[in-house]
């Protein structure tokens, strides 16, 4: 079977059900990562800015109606602190990562951040994962500085997407959709992704996902498996589920086949992943991923910042973090890049060819 970035929708399915070695799945991603980008490591620092949400998706622990933990946002001299922190460690891309809203302050914040970014860290991508915001919010903080943005689908079937949202008029797969057109159509670097597992979903829905990525031509992705929340509707649907090795390995497998239908994009090796697996990083990375997501959030609010059951969190420096993070990516012959805020050479070739209409 051919593994190119042509593959059939049929030949998907074959793979994420198992039916073609693994070994050779993950050896034809490495190679495409190799060929297109090379075998670098680029870091993205995340910040959990806020976990206040005005919405309510049923598998999301920080959902409006979840009473059962304290919410928070992080004053805006604490987060420059953590971005001079990582900077001066070589840290080039931040990401700023918060439940949605939409209220002036929060939208405020946020740019007062981003223009503080731009005035005094030269060299630095900021990506925003901040939920679907109006055109005109995008615009503002397009202009503060912000360079990339990470809007998940989380599931492209819209009868999927539908069984796990409330219906009450905040949670439209047509909205969600738009807004993740409107990003990539105003010149963000554009970033999506998928839960991998949830109940009732099929190795076609997944195959979907996939062409769905390729279609909307985007610049980077953050899918992992979908982990359970005891706090969530969705907890109780948890017999439904397939085993933690199983949505592990379709992860990897959805990585793999991702980064062979689109080889210049970024793919993170999320936390999620790493959550599930204390090799996740290692695998995640062996399938075809070139991102990690190293945490900043301040240690006092990081057990807020729930969305899922068992999340990691590492008590280590960064100083600590970035040299265990070194070690192993050595271990499996791949460099971190520090000081590179790793611009997605998809993005990079998608603006020559815009320019060239």
């Amino acid at each position: 079977m051919n593994l190119s970035s042509n593959l059939s929708r049929e030949s998907i399915i074959h793979f994420l059900e198992g039916g073609g070695p693994d070994s050779r799945l993950f050896e034809a991603a490495r190679a495409a990562l190799q060929e297109s980008a090379g075998s670098g490591v680029f870091l993205r620092g995340i910040v959990e800015l806020s976990n206040n949400c005005r919405k309510n998706c049923l598998y999301c622990g920080l959902r409006k109606d979840n009473r059962n933990f304290s919410r928070y946002t992080i004053p805006a001299g604490e987060v420059v602190t953590v971005l001079k922190s990582g900077y001066a460690k070589g840290l080039r891309s931040f990401l700023l990562q918060s439940g949605e809203l939409l209220g002036a302050s929060h939208i405020d914040h946020i740019e007062k951040i981003l223009r503080w970014v731009s005035g005094n860290l030269e060299g630095v991508s900021m990506v925003l994962s901040t939920g679907e915001l109006p055109a005109k919010v995008l615009e503002r903080f397009k202009k503060a500085g912000a360079h990339r943005y990470l809007l998940r689908i989380e599931a492209s079937t819209p009868e999927l997407y539908k069984r796990f949202h409330p219906d009450d008029g905040l949670h439209e797969y047509g909205d969600r959709l738009r807004s993740l057109q409107m990003i990539r159509a105003s010149g963000w670097q554009t970033g999506t992704g998928v839960l991998i597992g949830l109940p009732g979903q099929t190795s076609e829905n997944l195959a979907d996902d996939l062409l769905f990525m390729k279609e909307m031509d985007i610049d980077m992705c953050g899918m992992g498996p979908y982990l359970e929340h005891e706090q969530t509707p969705l907890w109780n649907r948890r017999g439904e589920l397939s085993q933690l090795e199983e949505r592990e390995v379709l992860t990897l497998r959805m990585i793999s086949l991702l980064r062979i239908l689109l080889p210049t994009i970024n793919i993170a090796a999320t936390t999620a992943l790493q959550t599930l697996d204390p090799e996740g990083l290692e695998k995640g990375l062996m399938a075809g991923a070139n991102v990690v997501m190293p945490n900043l959030t301040p240690m006092k609010y990081r057990k807020d910042y729930n969305l899922y059951q068992g999340k990691v969190h590492v008590e280590d420096t960064l100083d600590e973090v970035l040299k265990i993070l070194g070690n192993r990516c050595g271990v499996i012959g791949r460099n971190v890049e520090l000081e590179n805020p790793g611009d997605p050479i998809h993005f990079t070739n998608r603006m020559k060819a815009q320019a060239g209409d």
